[in-house]
């Protein structure tokens, strides 16, 4: 068993179901499932800024038809992206933001998606992108089981750029049930040949509707192995869909974790610590 403590760090407000989290020089990014917005918090001096991603006015809660389902934030050198999950149609979308400018480029990844889902054969009812990140020269997509087939997979996606130059091979991952419910892959960051990451369990097989929360686990995979290393509860209640690293050594880690409560009435996004306690075998 590892050593953690999770614990409640900041609440910001303005912000409705994050679901992706970035974090550098005591800043962080997030991203929501509901809105068209990336966030821009300022911890020193607990201010938020709000970019449009596509141009629109900002909607902090779209109508859950045509919403953008933003579901995986990553940053790449200069620039921010924001990754729909692929679960509909008009969900196959991504946004790549210069952190300077702050102009943002949406980019049109069905052709991307159509091929994961074709390689894999799955079906649009399984395929739900909840994770992108990045290891060495790849692309890591993170598909949550929460489908009728549960495939937690990781795709792994290299080429020139991700709309029509890219190979791609994926992995499946038996992850453990949550208080009798099937958990899910929901956020991922690599720390060296790891990749540390959350899953959540909800008592509903659907990509598209929201179940009972059933909790949240914590994991991690030996990226040259691609072998699940162990898996953690950390709550019963909380439904954790962000994760990105806080500070790190070579015996713990801190990682910051954002939730999303499944309520559109919640404008408040509480944001976690969770301390890890690795004993040195971060690789």
């Amino acid at each position: 068993m590892k050593k953690y403590l999770l614990t409640s760090w900041l609440k910001i407000a303005g912000i409705v179901a994050a679901s992706g989290i970035g974090y550098q020089n005591n800043e962080i990014q997030l991203v929501s499932d509901n809105g068209n917005a990336l966030y821009h918090y300022f911890v020193t001096n607990d201010s938020l800024a709000k970019y449009s991603l596509d141009g629109e006015l900002i909607t902090d809660n779209m109508p859950k038809s045509e919403k953008y389902d933003l579901e995986s934030f990553a940053t790449v050198d200069n620039t921010w992206y924001a990754f729909g999950s692929g679960s509909k149609e008009n969900r196959n979308v991504g946004f790549m933001v210069n952190k300077f400018s702050k102009y943002s480029t949406k980019l049109d990844l069905t052709g991307l998606y159509d091929e994961m889902k074709s390689f894999s054969e799955l079906t649009t009812d399984d395929f739900n992108i909840e994770a992108v990140t990045t290891y060495n020269e790849d692309w890591l997509f993170i598909n949550r089981g929460n489908g009728p087939k549960n495939p937690n997979y990781i795709y792994v996606v290299q080429g020139k750029n991700l709309i029509d130059d890219f190979n791609i091979y994926f992995f499946e991952f038996d992850l453990p049930k949550i208080n009798n419910v099937q958990s899910g892959f929901s956020d991922a960051t690599v720390i060296n040949n790891t990749l540390y990451f959350i899953a959540t369990a909800e008592d509903e097989t659907s990509t598209y509707n929201d179940g009972a929360i059933k909790g949240s686990l914590f994991g991690a995979i030996d990226l040259k192995k691609m072998k699940l290393l162990f898996t953690e509860k950390i709550s019963d209640t909380n439904k954790f869909e962000g994760i990105t690293v806080l500070e790190q050594n070579k015996k713990n880690v801190t990682f910051a974790l954002c939730e999303d409560t499944d309520d559109a009435k919640n404008k408040e996004a509480i944001i976690y610590k969770l301390q890890v306690d690795l004993k040195g075998k971060i690789k």
